[in-house]
């Protein structure tokens, strides 16, 4: 008999756990549905979801409460999140009660949770085959061989969805003409990693410059912000002569002319074709950058060290039918920008920073150490080379097998490729040249293109783990650390584990992760397809000043969408290192910030190339993701901001929300709204023209007052209260007319003459007005929401596959254990890798 305490009161929370612990193990499924159940699906879904009508491609009328399979629990776990949300049945429809609601919900949950925990006869484990993404497989070749080789331009690109990772196991497939190109990359870079034994030529290459002339106030060694000039380090250094592989080394003697008021200046060398010729498609690569802060009374030297290889070499002419070697140029750049590089006045070169270059030398291929340590870090030295040529090649085998199945090679693996070995030798004759093709054979098996699964006695979990965890974190094999641990079979003790992750995100190649993720959970690269329209913002942009290709995109210097994007990263990035609560994700007191970056929003006192926390103010309008440019411009049309396409990523990034493509037969915005949808600068009163036509208005009811709130966010990513009247351009700075930036201001504060409107009332919301309620709402209302979804991709992103009804239960663990401490986002990454879902990832299908 249950006895109750005196001044015990049963609310409804506690009268709901009641309930289910002592009356649903007592009604069947079956009954439950039909008591409660489906008369609440007949009286408030069916109509829309049934059998004359089927919004959403959702049908209820047919189902009978026995949760039969797979397809029949993901659907009532849709049900479910529809009705936690509110947003079923539409707010112009009848409401349940809350009770009514509660109850439904509640009896989906326990008969997903027991559908969940149960294991029927004839358990499949779907095998979670999936092969390395482009962005792991590069990875692994640096980590397996010792170097990096930029082989992605020689692979199919991998698939896109925005939204959603490209590691997914369903996606990550082989075909024969893939599997024909990796073989292709994989005799590249073994031709790179075994070398011959002979030292090859090097090659030297060295140029100076002396202050002997001067050019429009500039001397014949100096490098300004605009334009680059005959006879000086900015036309470049043409290469005499460069190996075709191999280490090389780029030394300079540089220093840095700097105005008061500047402390330094960004310069960057380049390689590959010559960019001084009248062409946007010249192919060229980074070098590297170095902060310059010492005055030509003091010029420093800098050094630089690459691979070859990684740099494209421009085709030689055929001059009297004979073809010329290809050429390489190394030329130096400045990467000063204050905001200010549209503006006219090349004179103006002298009131900038300058760098001063008195020299540049190269030398490759390196060859104080020879053979090069990734050489012998393969073919080894071993007496057993001499006395016992069989055993030694399959000693190297074992290891370089080993490293690249992270995992240790069985016999019957080394054996395999010593046949192989043993075959090619008698026509390739050298022990380097067999090798090579002996070890691209490895490099083009599944145990080294597919991700490590345990299973028919080859691989351990512990191993798995391993590559998961190292794969999850650094989006590369694991280390020696983690094959020792996984080797000692200690990877899955909870502490141990704990500590690992710790050391991983602390890895600088956790930055590859974070970029990766972020890349892909915020659909970033969407960013760089917008077309601005630089009628209306002529000085976003670098632009070419002069010449045929006068006002086209500069071709060959990162941009300003290029920083947006590395600042959405870096952000993501400082979140894991200070451990920050997940709602910092919706608003911060911090922003990542580089002097571009900071002239653009408006952010005073940064100074530098390099991004870095700035602390911010309210009247910045800045903070947290919403308000960052690669989200604002990548969701605009280049000319306005678009809620739709904002109110969209909003629902899918943050909330987790699916959001459908609307259906073929609905017609675009341009065709019920006219063609100025394309030109306009606010599309706000488009959208409610769009709304009356009938097979619109359902979706838009519930994504246009999500987009409207960011509406004083303009196509750039800037805050403004005001914008221009219709066909209206704006003209850049004209020092004849404004005199300096402030009359340019003054003139635009003119020209924005109509007032944004941004208010709107949210589904089942509170009326917002503009970006500050919205994160107000979001941050009071929608905390464990955001939180839900940030574990779910993660998650999603550290397994490789898309979650299913039967992973809800265990993120509602994680998420119960970070709860009070506001979802902290390094915590749960821990979490996330203690949880069985990672540690076991395998799906089961339950059958009819």
């Amino acid at each position: 008999m249950l006895r109750v305490s005196k001044g015990f009161r049963l609310t409804p929370s506690r009268w709901w756990a009641l309930f289910f612990l002592f009356w649903v193990p007592c009604l069947s499924a079956d009954e439950g549905f039909q008591q409660d159940v489906f008369p609440f699906f007949e009286a408030h879904c069916v109509t829309c979801h049934g059998a004359e009508k089927k919004k959403g491609g959702v049908r209820l009328h047919q189902l009978k409460g026995q949760l039969a399979n797979d397809d029949e629990l993901e659907l009532f776990e849709l049900v479910m999140e529809a009705l936690e949300s509110g947003e079923m049945p539409p707010e112009d429809e009848e409401q349940p009660s809350a009770e009514e609601r509660k109850e439904v919900v509640a009896w989906i949950s326990a008969a997903l949770k027991a559908a969940a925990s149960r294991t029927p006869s004839g358990e499949e484990h779907a095998p979670l085959a999936r092969r390395l993404t482009n962005f792991e497989y590069q990875n692994t070749l640096r980590d397996l061989l010792g170097f990096e080789l930029k082989v992605l331009g020689d692979l199919p690109k991998d698939p896109v969805k925005p939204y959603h990772f490209n590691n997914n196991a369903d996606l990550m497939r082989i075909g024969p003409e893939q599997l024909d190109r990796y073989l292709r990359v994989a005799r590249r870079v073994m031709a790179s990693a075994i070398v011959e034994p002979e030292k090859p030529k090097v090659h030297h290459t060295r140029r100076e410059w002396q202050p002997t002339s001067i050019d429009r106030g500039m001397g014949s060694d100096e490098i300004g912000v605009w334009g680059n000039r005959r006879h000086t380090p900015s036309w470049g250094m043409g290469l005499t002569g460069f190996p075709e592989t191999g280490e090389f080394r780029v030394r300079l003697q540089a220093s840095a002319i700097l105005p008061k008021g500047v402390t330094e200046l960004a310069l960057r060398l380049i390689m590959g074709y010559s960019i001084n010729v009248n062409s946007s498609t010249q192919r060229v690569e980074p070098i590297g950058v170095v902060r310059l802060r010492n005055s030509p009374d003091r010029p420093e030297v800098f050094e630089f060290r690459g691979r070859i290889e990684n740099f494209p070499v421009k085709p030689g002419l055929v001059q009297n039918g004979v073809k010329q070697p290809g050429t390489l140029t190394i030329t130096p750049q400045v990467l000063y920008d204050d905001g200010t590089l549209n503006d006219p006045g090349v004179a103006r070169n002298l009131a900038m920073p300058r760098a001063v270059i008195n020299w540049i030398e190269f030398e490759g291929p390196l060859v104080e150490q020879w053979p090069p340590t990734h050489h012998t870090r393969i073919l080894f030295e071993s007496q057993l080379r001499e006395s016992d040529p069989s055993a030694y090649v399959r000693e190297v085998l074992r290891r370089f097998i080993s490293r690249a199945y992270r995992r240790p090679a069985t016999e019957a693996e080394v054996e395999r490729f010593a046949k192989i070995y043993e075959l090619v030798l008698p026509d390739l004759g050298t022990l380097e040249k067999s090798m090579r093709e002996t070890l691209s054979m490895v490099l083009i098996s599944p145990q080294f293109l597919y991700h490590t699964v345990a299973g028919e006695g080859d691989t351990e979990t512990s191993y798995e783990v391993a590559s998961r965890l190292s794969y999850f974190l650094w989006g590369t094999m694991p280390d020696a650390e983690l094959l020792d641990l996984a080797h000692q079979g200690k990877l899955e003790e909870a502490e141990v584990l704990k500590a690992q992750v710790e050391r991983l995100l602390g890895d600088e190649r956790s930055a590859d992760f974070a970029r990766n993720f972020t890349m892909q959970w915020l659909s970033l690269e969407k960013v760089r397809t917008v077309p601005i329209n630089r009628d209306l913002f002529p000085r976003f942009l670098y632009y070419v000043a002069r010449g045929e290709r006068a006002g086209t995109e500069e071709p060959y210097r990162p941009t300003i969408r290029d920083y947006m994007i590395d600042e959405s990263i870096a952000f993501f990035r400082e979140m894991i290192a200070r451990n920050a609560p997940v709602l910092t994700v919706v608003d911060s007191d911090f922003a990542m910030l580089n002097q571009p970056l900071a002239a653009h929003y408006g952010v005073e006192g940064v100074e530098g190339h390099h991004l870095r926390p700035v602390a911010i103010r309210p009247e910045h309008h800045l903070g947290g993701l919403l308000t960052q440019g690669a989200i604002l411009i990548g969701n605009s049309t280049g000319s306005a901001p678009h809620p739709i396409y904002r109110a969209v990523w909003l629902r899918e990034a943050i909330l987790g929300d699916e959001v459908k493509p609307p259906p073929a037969e609905v017609p675009a915005l341009t065709d019920t709204a006219g063609d100025s949808a394309e030109t306009a600068l606010t599309i706000k009163d488009l959208l409610a023209k769009h709304r009356n036509v009938e097979s619109c208005r359902d979706c838009h009811v519930r994504l246009d007052p999500w987009g409207i709130p960011f509406e004083h966010y303009n196509a750039i990513g800037k805050f403004q209260r005001k914008v221009p009247k219709e066909g209206t351009r704006v003209r850049g700075l004209d020092l004849q007319r404004d005199e300096n930036l402030v009359g340019y201001l003054n003139y635009l504060e003119t020209v924005n003459s109509e007032v944004i409107e941004a208010h709107s009332r949210l589904p089942n919301g509170p009326e917002v007005d503009g970006m500050a309620d919205l994160k107000t709402y979001l941050i009071l209302e929608k905390k464990d929401e955001i939180a839900e979804n940030l574990v779910r991709r993660l998650l999603s992103y550290a397994i490789g596959r898309e979650l299913t009804f039967r992973d809800r239960f265990e993120v509602e663990k994680i998420l119960r254990k970070l709860a009070n401490q506001q979802y902290p986002l390094r915590e749960m990454i821990k979490e996330i890798c203690l949880s069985s879902v990672f540690l076991n990832p395998v799906i089961r299908k339950s059958h009819d």
